[in-house]
């Protein structure tokens, strides 16, 4: 985190693409999404309800762990550690909410 707060931040006018991933790793919008991360050049994936799935196995994306963002309520209550994989975050809907209100963003949401 930096000193405006932002999670994430990349060069100064480049457009940061925020992913909301929602669904679990067997799901097409899934897939689709992980598709459109690697296609990116400076993405952050967050991670909600059935989407802290993803965390499973090896990490869902070829992005550093400060990239990914995993809801610690929803991680608890479906029992997925992080492991090194994500940051876990309590503020996870603010940083999220922070995020998608930056002018330099471009939201996607599966």
């Amino acid at each position: 985190m930096n000193r405006k707060g932002e999670l994430h931040s990349g060069p100064a006018n480049q457009r940061k693409d925020i992913f909301l991933l929602t669904k679990s790793p067997h799901s097409d919008r899934a897939r689709l999404c992980l598709q459109l991360i690697a296609q990116s050049e400076d993405a952050v994936l967050y991670l909600a309800g059935d989407g802290v799935y993803n965390l499973l196995g090896e990490s869902p994306a070829a992005l550093s762990r400060e990239r990914i963002v995993a809801c610690q309520e929803d991680l608890q209550a479906r029992g997925v550690l992080a492991d090194e994989n994500a940051t876990v975050s309590v503020d996870f809907y603010e940083l999220l909410i922070y995020d998608v209100m930056s002018e330099t963003a471009r939201v996607y949401t599966f």
